[in-house]
Formats: structure tokens, sequence, C-alpha cells
């Protein structure tokens, strides 16, 4: 086989797929524990637009949760909000390990959920809020006897939503290189995301189109396109674009004062 850089051609490929088998067992827990949220947003914006074929993949999955008791639905929604934000982490401290050539295992990610617990609740249920109420201003008739309140409403969803989509995935990558408060993980998340705006904006826009797609497609391919990719594929990209930066920025500063602490 023909070699790159010293290192031949078959022992990358085997590399790789060593990596998607852990990407792949990480979503489908991402995805199980996720699933009840994404099926009360699905069923907020049902109502809203007025259509139950509205974003048919997902609805596959939604139809089978909403047979359940609904008193069990809703347990099961308040531990899904509970956990989706230490599980998002943790598919991130995976794919900032991958992204940065480190040896990964998929018990790595139960470790670093484990371990980033309190500020992945924290922003889970931020997640879950904000979420919530952008559907709620964009899709709702909120105050609709106010046109200038419902105006004012949306245009401040909009922003809130894309400031937030914009940080979020650099205020997770810092959440899990460094050990700081989460109010300061938050704030270097949206220092770094100003400081590539366009690259920020790129990929908040191909989130965009990757959810879009995962959950419009039809049921068939939904089966396994959301256990298998949704989660972990788009942490992944997220990670390629944001670990770099976080390291540059954050990481190696402080790891470059330890060190001159030391001597």
């Amino acid at each position: 086989m023909k070699e790159s850089d010293g290192i031949p051609i078959s022992e990358r490929a085997a590399k790789f797929i060593r990596i998607l088998h852990r990407l792949l067992v990480v979503n489908l827990v991402c995805f199980l524990a996720l699933l009840p949220t994404l099926s009360w947003f699905y069923l907020l914006i049902m109502h809203a637009v007025g259509s139950v074929g509205i974003l048919p993949g997902l609805g596959f999955f939604a139809g089978l949760l909403f047979r359940l008791p609904t008193v069990l639905f809703y347990v099961l929604l308040v531990l899904s909000a509970v956990v989706s934000g230490p599980f998002l982490l943790g598919v991130h401290a995976v794919a900032g390990r991958i992204v940065m050539g480190r040896h990964v295992w998929v018990s790595d990610f139960f470790t670093e959920t484990r371990r980033n617990v309190r500020q992945g609740v924290a922003l889970g249920l931020f997640c879950v809020v904000v979420g919530h109420l952008g559907v709620w201003n964009l899709l709702g008739e909120l105050i609709y006897q106010v046109p200038w309140v419902l105006l004012v409403s949306r245009v401040g969803s909009i922003i809130l939503l894309l400031a937030f989509g914009l940080a979020l995935p650099y205020v997770c990558q810092v959440a899990v290189s460094m050990e700081q408060p989460l109010w300061t993980v938050v704030k270097n998340g949206m220092i770094l995301a100003r400081l590539r705006p366009v690259r920020s904006l790129l990929l908040f826009v191909g989130v965009l189109l990757y959810w879009s797609v995962s959950l419009i497609t039809v049921p068939v391919l939904a089966l396994v396109g959301l256990p298998l990719f949704s989660v972990g594929l788009m942490v992944w990209a997220q990670a390629a674009v944001c670990r770099p930066v976080v390291e540059r920025y954050l990481v190696e500063p402080v790891r470059r004062a330890q060190n001159d602490n030391k001597t």
C-alpha cells in the first residue's frame, strides 16, 4: 500500500474506521438521551405550523414516544433535558481529542460526561429554554393583538438564537478543554466566536442545514441517520472548526504560562 507522511494508507483507513465506530456508539447514546427533548420541540412546531407532516424523520421517532403514557413521557422529557447537556459536552470532548489526533476510547465519553456534569446540566437547560422561547416567539402568535410587540419579540429571538448558535460550539469546546467557572467559559466562547466571525457563521449555517436534512428526511432514512450520525458528525464538524482556535488562543497560552512558572 502507498504511504502518506510515512503512515500506510491501510493504517489510516483502520484508524478512521475505529474513530467512526466510536462516534457511532456515542451518537446512539446521545440521540436516545436527546429524543424526548427533540420530540417536545417537534410537538411545539407541529402545533404552531398546524401540520402533522412536518419533520417526518423526527416525527417517526416522536410518534413512538407519544404512544407512551403522558406521565411517563414527561418524566423522560425532564430526564432528557437534564442529561442532554452533559452528554453533549462528552461528545465534544471526544470529538476534540479526535481533531487533535489523540487516542480516544468510548469510555472517554462517559468519563468526560461525568466530569462536566454541573456545567453540562446548566448549558443543557439553557439550550432547552432558549430553543423553547425561540420556537414560541418565531412560530407562535405571541401577543398577536399588539403587532409591534410581536415584531420586537421575534427580532429579539432571531438575534438571541443567532448569537447562541455562533457561540455554543466554542463554549462547549472551552468547557471540555479547560477548568473554568461556567460564566468564564461562556464569556471566552463568545469572544472566540467573534474572533472568527465568518468561520462561525458558516459553521452555524452548516449546522442548520445539517439538522434540517436530518430531521426532514423520510422515516426510512431517519431510522438510520438520526441514531447513527445526527449528533456525532455535527459535533465532530464543530470540533474541527473550533478546537484549533481554542487551543491557539486559550489552551496554549495557559500551558506556556504554567511552564514559565515552573522554570
